[in-house]
């Protein structure tokens, strides 16, 4: 019965051994994997600035401009409806 345990217990270290042999470099698939998500990430960080760049170039085109109606319009969607005054009060 001991030869029995001795053969297990050797054959289940050389198993144990080739497993962690064979598992130490990443296989082409992953550096691939890897890879492609890499420079996703780089293009999608490059179109985000991009985007970026060109709202803060708009924002300061026109910092400081006046433009009424863009004030009207935000103020007045807060106010409520006010209906027309009668015809015979404008004369």
């Amino acid at each position: 019965m001991d030869e029995v345990i001795g053969t297990t217990k050797s054959s289940v270290l050389s198993n144990a051994t080739n497993t962690t042999e064979a598992s130490n470099g990443l296989t082409p698939g992953g550096v691939a994997a890897i890879v492609i998500s890499v420079l996703v990430l780089i293009i999608a960080i490059v179109i985000g600035g991009y985007f970026g760049y060109l709202r803060l170039k708009e924002q300061r085109r026109n910092h400081g401009e006046y433009r009424p109606q863009f004030e009207e319009y935000q103020h007045a969607k807060n106010l409520p409806y006010i209906q027309p005054p009668a015809i015979e009060g404008l004369i």
